[in-house]
């Protein structure tokens, strides 16, 4: 590929960036973390309205910002104003990155679940309002998934302290003995939940 072809291809990839980066990207990262709930704008096209209310924040997020750099005056250091291109585009990113962030943990992306479990989150219901089946399916599968990790952390705790027990002398095998103890309650408990949760979900799917 020629020095060219390269050139124009990130010149193109530059423009297209800055156009999502302006006209998109912090408004509809907004638009998620205000109303993370799905069909929450409209029950038909909420995605729809989620695009179009994004371009128009998107332009709002835009200027500004351009107005709060443009408040900060002239740049000492270069004798220049600070509404420059770079300035722009980190605060864009910045503010995009805090509105994905805050529409994260209002539930906007549970996405985020198969990345890894602990990022998961549910949007909480409105005043008045119910969870849709699949959100109550998707919490309950949720709680189901971190029981089920938490069974497994409890079971390797015992075979570690039952494991120590036999390599540990007199004294320090009683306090391990209790720890076993302990997770075997813990352990109980889980597996009690568990089994409780998967007869009320065979329940609602039969």
């Amino acid at each position: 590929m020629s020095d060219d072809v390269l050139g124009a291809i990130v010149a193109t990839a530059r423009v297209i960036g800055a156009l999502v980066l302006l006209f998109f990207l912090p408004g509809f990262l907004l638009i998620n973390a205000l109303y993370p709930r799905k069909g929450e704008l409209d029950r038909e096209y909420d995605a729809l309205y989620r695009v179009t209310l994004g371009i128009v924040l998107s332009i709002a997020v835009t200027v500004f910002w351009s107005f709060f750099l443009n408040s900060l005056g002239i740049n000492e250091a270069t004798g220049l104003g600070y509404v420059v291109g770079p300035n722009i585009a980190g605060g864009l990113i910045g503010l995009s990155a805090a509105f994905f962030v805050l529409g994260w943990w209002r539930g906007a992306y549970p996405w985020m679940a198969r990345v890894h479990p602990a990022l998961a989150r549910v949007p909480k219901p409105g005043p008045g309002e119910l969870l849709t089946e699949d959100e109550r399916d998707h919490r309950v599968r949720l709680k189901l998934q971190q029981l089920a990790e938490k069974r497994e952390a409890l079971r390797r705790a015992i075979k570690d302290a039952e494991r120590r027990m036999r390599l540990q002398s007199a004294d320090a095998q009683s306090h391990y003995e209790t720890l076993r103890d302990k997770s075997r309650a813990e352990l109980r408990s889980v597996e009690a939940e568990l089994k409780k949760l998967e007869e009320e979900r065979a329940a609602e799917l039969y």
